[in-house]
């Protein structure tokens, strides 16, 4: 399993499901228009995985280049783009997680480890506190804060959000925020659904 989403993985149809089961934010919802006629064109002009459409929608030219090809109105494409460049999640600084220790982070930046994803590469210790949230920021919309109270609230790695259901999610992570104030945001349980939905992704495309 890798640290992100192996995007090469992910067939186009695959993705057809992932985004048409999506609650997507209302910018978004054109995504879902004609979702199955133009995922059909772009089957047609050679796309087979998500890595591959990834790699087409790249560039305004080569969007261009690509609605030209299929048909499919730039409008569309570029919201496409937007969406499949949520499903890559950066690597974050080790320094952001709150309340570990500056110490370590001085000692790890030492031997060039600085962000979650070289931590979590090179150090395989499910049980340790800073691997668990290194662990969890992979998940998309999960941040350094998000990381700490979803730590804290029970669930210490992206198996253990998977398997979660929405409503408790949100009440453990809630109860946690309102003690020690970690965020302002006020999330839901949609938003929650959308995390346990990423976290699914990774175990299975990971």
């Amino acid at each position: 399993m890798g640290y992100s989403l192996d995007l090469s993985a992910i067939t186009l149809q695959d993705y057809l499901r992932i985004l048409k089961a999506q609650t997507l934010l209302p910018g978004r919802r054109m995504l879902h228009e004609q979702v199955d006629e133009r995922f059909l064109l772009l089957a047609q002009s050679g796309v087979m995985t998500v890595s591959q459409l990834h790699s087409l929608l790249g560039s305004p030219q080569k969007f261009a280049a690509l609605s030209e090809k299929t048909n499919i109105p730039e409008e569309y494409l570029t919201l496409l783009r937007r969406e499949l460049g949520s499903l890559v999640q950066k690597p974050v600084s080790l320094s952001d997680f709150p309340g570990c220790d500056e110490a370590r982070f001085s000692a790890l930046a030492a031997s060039g480890i600085r962000n979650s994803k070289e931590y979590w590469e090179a150090i395989s210790d499910p049980a340790g506190e800073l691997y668990a949230l290194c662990d969890l920021v992979r998940i998309n919309g999960v941040g350094t804060v998000a990381a700490r109270a979803f730590y804290e609230a029970g669930y210490r790695s992206v198996s253990a959000v998977a398997e979660a259901s929405a409503p408790e999610l949100l009440s453990r992570v809630s109860a946690v925020n309102a003690e020690k104030g970690y965020y302002k945001a006020k999330l839901g349980e949609k938003d929650m659904q959308f995390c346990i939905d990423y976290a699914q992704l990774l175990i299975r495309f990971g």
